[in-house]
């Protein structure tokens, strides 16, 4: 079920819909082998990377990572709801979208996203009727149309006004729940913002999530965010993607800033490329989601040596997410600016011109580590490779690995066979592949690799490969057995599994749809999207049932060791379950021996 729309409908409407009709609408295409190509909608190329596939229904961008279903693309093309984009395609096919009467099938978050954008619009009406805060924004260059644009807003400073207006329109736990007030000792609600520039965060389909405020006057904290809740999550959440989105259909670059007032300011200068992290450190989760809207980012730090540590932070997080055409550069800033007085003192063609001299992230990284472990001495060189190889270990793509390589090597003077075979032992930073997750399995035996990288690699190429070809038959002893095992993801494969039982004939399209809801749907997606080498399918299937055997032999050896080492007499229960375990593993090692 996803919202109100049963789930026999979407899969009726995926069933009468063709992804390559669909996406022709939009983007001229061009056969390729048994596939369809075209420059991608969703990022400024030359070369086309954007591929079309009529028979898993799905299409994947080896530049940005875009990728999904029919549904998927109305969405992010015509930044429409998951209900829009269904209706556009029931509409097209002739159908009538049914809805569910139940009550109970409503969007759970759809009360909390309502208040949110009522607060957004009261504080929009507060911020008129303010003479200091629409002094200090103009006093920060902001002019009327910009603070329009991104809806900014003022929260008096009374305590309780948003309290009183919302009230008779939502409960007490609705505006608690959503992060607008808090409860005092004595039960009586609180505003949770008081006395600032309000800047309401909108997640990519433009719905207000959160806020984030700034004082004006003197006190602490300066900057505030809406509390973790159902629809925020400030470690997934970028300030200004949704604004930058509308203001350019086809952006192929982003620039990250530290705050809300340098995207705001930028914006003013008619720079509209411009986002912010929720006052916290760049993450993998906020790259991914950057990444699936352009190919280049660059990320903006403080000069002064605060912005240099949190430039080494954020270049750890970048390393694994670098691969194919993704691209990220580093500009430093002078001290004591920041993106917003920058723009005001050197104008646009100015900031443009530092932008331009932003350094490649590969650069950065060899500068950085060379600050760190100076170069002058044999000492320092030998720490500074082993300190490299230890993040040159994280990075997932095998090229730009072996380029890092090549330069961490010159940087040090080692000879570049020696940093390879350093980087093979793996002392220091065990468990982070080098070549990407879901293309193939770790070749090492699961009991001589790290358990959660070796884990997570069979995982991908298991459900990669099932994702892509559900119609090769998955239904063997070797997927029933992992699937029945107590992890999270074996229930993920399990209903995979089922799902596939029940319409043998299934697209990857029509499978990925069922999990559209569930938190690890993006996960699932990008593993649709991933290439296979042109593997024939029964070669796939091969790789995906060794997958599935050699993760039950690592599950069969982690729940011997945890029975092993319980401290106090097995039941019988437990006991009869050890000596199965342990007999599927005598015979799996009598069958890997050569006769």
């Amino acid at each position: 079920m996803a919202g109100l729309i049963p789930q026999a409908f979407i899969d009726d409407l995926l069933e009468r819909t063709d992804v390559v009709e669909l996406i022709q609408r939009y983007v001229p295409l061009k056969k390729a082998g048994s596939e369809f190509a075209a420059c991608c909608p969703f990022h400024s190329e030359k070369t086309p990377s954007f591929y079309v596939s009529p028979r898993k229904q799905f299409y994947h961008c080896f530049g940005c990572g875009a990728h999904g279903t029919a549904i998927s693309f109305l969405m992010e093309h015509e930044n429409l709801s998951f209900p829009e984009a269904v209706g556009q395609l029931a509409e097209w096919t002739g159908l009538e979208v049914p809805r569910d009467a139940d009550p109970a099938g409503r969007d759970p978050t759809r009360h909390l996203l309502d208040a949110l954008e009522a607060a957004a619009t009261f504080y929009r009406e507060q911020l008129k009727a303010s003479r200091a805060a629409i002094d200090y924004l103009e006093g920060r260059g902001i002019d009327g149309a910009t603070a329009r644009d991104y809806a900014l807003g003022w929260a008096p400073g009374d305590g309780n006004s948003l309290a009183q207006a919302l009230r008779g329109r939502f409960d007490n736990d609705t505006l608690v729940a959503a992060g607008l007030v808090s409860r005092r000792d004595d039960g009586r609600l609180r505003d949770r913002f008081r006395a600032r520039i309000m800047f309401p965060i909108r997640d990519r389909r433009g719905r207000v999530t959160g806020f984030g405020a700034r004082l004006i006057a003197a006190g602490e904290p300066k900057y505030l965010n809406s509390p973790e809740s159902a629809v925020f999550h400030k470690g997934h959440t970028v300030y200004g993607l949704f604004e930058a989105r509308k203001a350019e259909t086809r952006l192929s670059e982003l620039v990250v800033t530290e705050g809300y007032m340098d995207v705001v300011g930028l914006a003013r200068a008619g720079f509209r490329r411009a986002v912010a992290c929720m006052g916290t450190a760049l993450t993998r989760d906020h790259l991914d989601l950057l990444f699936r809207q352009v190919p280049r980012l660059v990320l903006c730090f403080d000069g002064d040596d605060a912005g240099r540590r949190a430039a080494w932070r954020s270049i750890e997080q970048a390393l694994p997410v670098i691969r194919g055409l993704r691209e990220i550069r580093v500009l430093f800033l002078p001290e004591g600016d920041d993106p917003d007085s920058l723009v005001r003192r050197e104008g646009l063609t100015g900031w443009q011109q530092r932008l331009d001299a932003a350094v490649m992230l590969s650069e950065t990284f060899l500068q950085l580590l060379s600050e760190r472990h100076p170069l002058e001495t044999a000492e320092g060189r030998s720490q500074c490779a082993h300190a490299g190889i230890a993040l040159i270990r994280t990075v997932k793509d095998p090229l730009f690995q072996r380029q890092l390589l090549e330069l961490l090597a010159e940087r040090t003077q080692t000879d570049r066979d020696q940093i390879e075979s350093m980087l093979a032992a793996g002392p220091e930073d065990r468990g982070h592949p080098s070549a990407p997750a879901a293309a193939r399995p770790p070749q090492t035996r699961p009991e001589q690799a790290e358990p959660a990288s070796g884990s997570r690699q069979l995982w991908a190429a298991l459900l990669a490969r099932i994702l892509q070809l559900p119609q090769q038959g998955w239904d063997a002893p070797e997927v029933r057995r992992l699937a029945g095992t107590n992890t999270r993801a074996a229930g993920i494969l399990e209903a995979m599994i089922r799902r596939i039982g029940e319409s043998p004939a299934i697209s990857t399209a029509r499978l990925l749809e069922h999990f559209r809801d569930e938190t690890f749907f993006p996960r699932l997606a990008a593993l649709a999207g991933v290439p296979l080498d042109g593997e024939d399918p029964e070669l796939s299937r091969r790789i995906a049932l060794d997958s599935a055997e050699r993760l039950f032999e690592e599950h069969c050896r982690a729940r011997i060791r945890a029975l092993a080492t319980t401290g106090r007499p097995l039941e019988s229960e437990q006991l009869a379950e050890l000596r199965r375990l342990q007999q599927w593993l005598v015979q799996r090692d009598s069958a890997d021996r050569p006769g």
